[in-house]
């Protein structure tokens, strides 16, 4: 096995350790995500997709939320890609509406990749104006074979809340996980999350285990 795989695995198993450490010493959530999405490229460049999503809490045993996103993508250059994205869901008696602008920079070396994501971001509560959100991620990608990628990531957020009055940095999220392209074009994803919030009193901190599909059209 080569450096690059043993040094891939110990990150991942690193945030598994810390990360599960707190899990049973603070007993916080459990959570499960599932998803599916399909996407269609046009001229290389300009992408469509869409993706439906579910997440259970209260340690894997409810359904917490559901929503569904569209969004469009467009390839600027090799090294950079922009990006739109709605997502919309139910709140209570209310509709939870959520659009996002993305800038994405790329670099590629070999069989690895470095990404630099940043995020803004604006929820809707009722047609009224919920939160906004500054997200910028750093993620580190390595080709283990044709199928299979493995990826580490981290996220911070910071956010407006209008309702509360905050304005800070408010969530941290970090994740490893795999793609496995088992049929020409399907993909399945396994990831694990942490995420915690900051500068509150009483912070959440949430332990995710998430599994996905994807299917690109050509």
């Amino acid at each position: 096995m080569s450096l690059k795989k043993n040094l891939y695995i110990v990150g991942f198993l690193c945030l598994a350790f810390l990360t599960s450490e707190n899990l049973f010493a603070q007993q916080k959530d459990f959570q499960l995500w599932t998803s599916a999405g399909i996407s269609k490229e046009f001229n290389k460049k300009f992408t469509l997709g869409g993706q439906f999503q579910t997440r259970f809490d209260q340690n894997s045993s409810a359904l917490g939320t559901t929503f569904g996103e569209i969004g469009a993508k467009y390839s600027v250059a090799d090294f950079f890609k922009t990006g739109v994205n709605y997502r919309f869901r139910t709140r209570g008696e209310g509709l939870t509406q959520r659009i996002d602008f993305e800038n994405t920079l790329r670099l590629k070396l070999n069989d690895e990749r470095f990404y630099f994501r940043i995020l803004v971001q604006r929820d809707f509560y009722r047609s009224a104006i919920d939160d906004d959100n500054l997200r910028l991620r750093l993620k580190y990608q390595h080709k283990f074979s044709k199928k299979v990628k493995g990826y580490l990531a981290a996220e911070y957020f910071y956010g407006w809340e209008y309702a509360d009055g905050f304005r800070n940095w408010r969530r941290q999220r970090y994740t490893g996980g795999f793609e496995y392209e088992f049929k020409k074009k399907s993909f399945i994803e396994l990831f694990y999350r942490y995420q915690g919030d900051m500068n509150k009193p009483r912070p959440d901190q949430d332990y995710i285990i998430g599994v996905g599909y994807k299917l690109e059209l050509d």
